[in-house]
């Protein structure tokens, strides 16, 4: 059954995720700035993989989320998944914590090269990424709106909906949002130094799994 075969997809990239997560928490220090970016790039590589295999599938599971509990599609989920704008507000959070941390360093002009130490450059590049995802995520939040007011859906000729049509316009609006997600975790790992990109991914992996094993303990999301 469809729905199955959804749900197998979703926990194989969830148990490739707790992977990658532990490859690269254990290799963020490394002095080797190829082995970061090797694993930064299979991290996103594993994310892009999973989008393209969620736009074959009915936009219905995808956006229901069966295998998922209910304080995740809740508190986590916006169009199936994380906000991508999430990810820049991790990633103002991590740098954050991290720049008062080690603050007498910096003062004394010892740089770290982790999140806390971005460079006003990269600072500049990352609110621009922020104003962009705001207004793009803003879009496919009216977008979906108006899909679900069943504005463009009627059939020609007639009050009926036309479900096909219905169906179609959820799966674009969905592959766009996957698409946004996918557009902004590129960016900021473009932004950032490896070492950098590596604390991010761990982070926003750290933040997913969270939600998710919250949710298997308080609510009734079905474990792998």
């Amino acid at each position: 059954m469809e729905l199955e075969a959804a749900t197998r997809r979703f926990h194989l990239w969830f148990r490739g995720l707790r992977s990658l997560r532990r490859d690269l928490s254990s290799a963020r220090w490394s002095d080797d700035p190829a082995q970061l970016e090797a694993l930064v790039g299979r991290f996103v590589a594993h994310l892009e993989s999973y989008c393209a295999a969620r736009s074959e599938q009915d936009p219905v599971w995808t956006l229901s989320a069966p295998w998922a509990s209910p304080a995740e599609r809740g508190a986590a989920y916006w169009l199936a998944g994380w906000r991508p704008t999430t990810l820049v507000h991790l990633l103002y959070t991590e740098s954050g914590r991290r720049f008062e941390a080690q603050l007498p360093d910096l003062l004394l002009g010892v740089r770290s090269g982790n999140l806390g130490d971005l460079s006003p450059a990269q600072l500049a590049q990352v609110d621009e990424l922020q104003r962009r995802t705001v207004a793009e995520e803003d879009a496919l939040s009216r977008e979906m709106a108006e899909v679900q007011e069943g504005r463009g859906v009627v059939a020609p000729g007639g009050g009926e909906l036309d479900v096909r049509g219905l169906v179609r316009r959820v799966r674009a609006v969905l592959d766009k949002a996957d698409a946004l997600r996918l557009r902004t975790m590129k960016r900021a790992v473009e932004i950032l130094q490896p070492a950098q990109a590596a604390e991010l991914l761990v982070a926003a992996a750290d933040m997913e799994i969270g939600f998710r094993e919250f949710g298997l303990k308080y609510g009734s999301g079905r474990d792998e």
